[in-house]
């Protein structure tokens, strides 16, 4: 398995420790819980949707602390008429996504296509940091290294 499995993994993990946390402390234990966002692109929902039965059930579980944008970019089209990437929910989602990098100290994993996919979601992601701290793209390049240098951006390419 390759791409989404790992962070299926993660998921699972959290979903543990909510079931764990509810047990100890009630109901309202995930109330203070940061939110999981995943960013899940593929061609079309009905050929290469992996798990795609598993994750409504994690969203239920887990409070809505997960979150979960889908890109099926041969169903789904801008206005324009392009076709919508993963790097388009992510940009989308930018008022929420990056004061959780910035303020929150959240991680970023980025699992697919090295070559083109994981260079486009950096690009929306620099700028989307760029933007956040009232600057442009450079600004947000900046801070994307910085964050890899922490190792709290990383890369996972398809093998």
């Amino acid at each position: 398995m390759q791409g989404v499995a790992p962070f299926r993994g993660f998921i699972q993990e959290r979903v543990a420790l909510a079931r764990k946390a509810k047990e100890k402390n009630g109901p309202d234990a995930l109330k203070d819980w940061a939110p999981m966002y995943l960013f899940y692109g593929c061609r079309r929902s009905n050929e290469d949707f992996l798990y795609k039965n598993e994750w409504p059930a994690y969203e239920a579980e887990l409070d809505g602390k997960f979150i979960m944008r889908t890109a099926f970019s041969r169903e789904m089209t801008k206005p324009d008429g392009g076709k919508v990437y993963v790097q388009d929910q992510l940009w989308d989602e930018k008022d929420k996504i990056a004061p959780l990098i910035l303020d929150k100290r959240a991680y970023v994993y980025i699992c697919g296509d090295a070559h083109s996919m994981s260079k486009a979601v950096e690009a929306a992601l620099s700028k989307m940091l760029g933007e956040s701290k009232g600057g442009d793209s450079e600004a947000g390049a900046k801070e994307l290294k910085l964050l890899k240098d922490r190792n709290v951006s990383l890369a996972c390419p398809k093998a």
